[in-house]
């Protein structure tokens, strides 16, 4: 099974009138068990993979792509379709759809992060975000420690809750706040940015 096999099964499984179905994030299924998965593509390509012998690094995969579809399972199924279609609209994504998702979530070094990232797909659909703001998110979704993300979370509902310098730096870099310098020295004062407030209201916010 090649990859173009591979991204089109994914599409497949994310257009699924099945996937609101799904009773499962993937989290507590056994291997012997994916076969009861009924109606999602992708699952029988893991089969497949597993058959042939796997890794941890699959099941790891397996996972966060659980947590990522379950989150979506919830979104109309002629809403998702129209996802799939709006992204592939977009040059920047050549109709590799499945691909640039799998390279995200292959990526992501926690089992919190697809849930965000699938919240701001979400956004993206309903143009609560463009798409390059779905771009930049996922980039910084991607490049946090998880710890980062609810301390900003943390922040946006109360300006006086104080992050540790290592995160303010981190959510400056990545595009969520600007640190202003303060007259006369002392610690820069933290403010959320156009990306932030987007961030926070439009991703985080959606639970």
């Amino acid at each position: 099974m090649n990859i173009e096999e591979i991204n089109k099964t994914l599409i497949n499984s994310i257009t699924s009138p099945e996937l609101k179905d799904l009773k499962s994030d993937f989290s507590e299924i056994a291997i012997d068990q994916l076969s009861e998965v009924k109606g999602l593509p992708f699952v029988s390509v893991i089969i497949k993979i597993i058959k042939f012998g796997f890794s941890i690094k699959d099941l790891l995969f397996l996972r966060k792509l659980g947590k990522f579809l379950w989150t979506l399972k919830d979104v109309p199924y002629s809403d998702r379709i129209k996802l799939i279609e709006k992204l592939n609209r977009d040059s920047k994504y050549e109709s590799d759809v499945g691909s640039k998702i799998m390279l995200l979530l292959e990526r992501v070094d926690d089992f919190e992060k697809p849930k965000i990232m699938a919240n701001a797909y979400k956004a993206y659909l309903y143009d609560e975000i463009t798409y390059a703001q779905l771009q930049r998110i996922n980039f910084s979704v991607d490049h946090l420690f998880i710890g980062d993300i609810k301390e900003f979370e943390s922040f946006y509902h109360d300006f006086q809750y104080e992050m540790d310098e290592c995160t303010r730096q981190n959510l400056e870099l990545c595009g969520f706040i600007i640190l202003i310098p303060v007259m006369g020295g002392g610690t820069n004062v933290e403010k959320i940015n156009e990306l932030g407030k987007v961030f926070a209201e439009k991703v985080l916010m959606r639970g």
